[in-house]
């Protein structure tokens, strides 16, 4: 599993801090959009060490990522750990991410575990995502594809693209679910169009073999024509085989939605 964690683009926007600390945080706000680390670090500490779990949290991003001073995985898995007892959510997850990977921890899956979980329980979809993988793995926990599909579907109902999809190949399987083409399509489809290319890949190949969709070659083609040039090696066989099903306006309409995609016009996928 390919877990990232959350950076710093997102957080200063988040932050909510004690009236007293606001001048602090202001500067400090200041500093680090401003690639001033140094006095970032200076404003940000006192209020970290003061309990402040939202400071507590970007110290674990500056060590965590190296910003300004040398990468520090313990120090920035002990900043997360202060924030993530205290409830921070962002901290929860990537201390999740960290014992995952063995950075600055000791690696630990039932502490990916736990950690992701209690992110999750509050509605973080790439910690909902994160925990359903670790089902699917067995990893800190039973394997269960079943709790696997659970969780799968609160990150997709949260719009997160990679769930969508696994939820969608779940359903396609009838794997932890009972099998059914239709919702496998349908996440399929939401996945696809928010631009993830395995889930152009899958939604083409439905289209191919008629599986929860209307056989549709002209989209199949499309969809695996984005696939192919977003780097699904596989899609580039399978347009290939369909071409030769194709008449030559078909063919030319196909090359033109996919050419529409491409531009920032995503294709709107029909289900019948």
């Amino acid at each position: 599993m390919k877990t990232n964690k959350l950076k710093m683009v997102t957080v200063l926007a988040m932050m909510a801090l004690p009236i007293s600390a606001i001048a602090d945080f202001t500067q400090g706000k200041s500093a680090m959009m401003s690639g001033d680390y140094t006095t970032a670090m200076k404003e940000f500490r006192p209020l970290a060490e003061g309990g402040d779990l939202k400071s507590q949290y970007v110290m674990g991003i500056i060590y965590d990522d190296g910003l300004g001073i040398t990468r520090d995985y313990k120090q920035a898995a002990m900043w997360y750990t202060k924030a993530a007892k205290q409830g921070d959510i962002n901290s929860q997850y990537n201390l999740g991410v960290m014992y995952t990977k063995g950075q600055g921890v000791d690696k630990n899956a039932a502490q990916s575990v736990a950690w992701y979980r209690k992110a999750a329980e509050q509605d973080f979809a790439a910690a909902q995502f994160a925990l359903a993988d670790m089902y699917m793995k067995g990893w800190g926990v039973d394997q269960s594809t079943a709790d696997a599909a659970v969780w799968f579907e609160k990150a997709a109902e949260l719009k997160n693209y990679k769930a969508q999809l696994m939820l969608g190949i779940l359903y396609l399987e009838g794997n932890g679910v009972q099998k059914d083409t239709e919702k496998a399509a349908q996440w399929v489809k939401q996945s696809a169009e928010q631009g993830h290319y395995k889930a152009q890949y899958t939604m083409g190949m439905m289209y191919k073999e008629g599986k929860g969709v209307q056989q549709d070659y002209i989209l199949a083609y499309a969809l695996l024509d984005v696939a192919t040039r977003d780097g699904h090696g596989e899609a580039s066989k399978m347009k290939k085989e369909i071409e030769v099903n194709l008449t030559e306006k078909e063919l030319a309409e196909a090359q033109e939605l996919a050419s529409l995609w491409r531009q920032g016009k995503p294709i709107s996928i029909p289900l019948s």
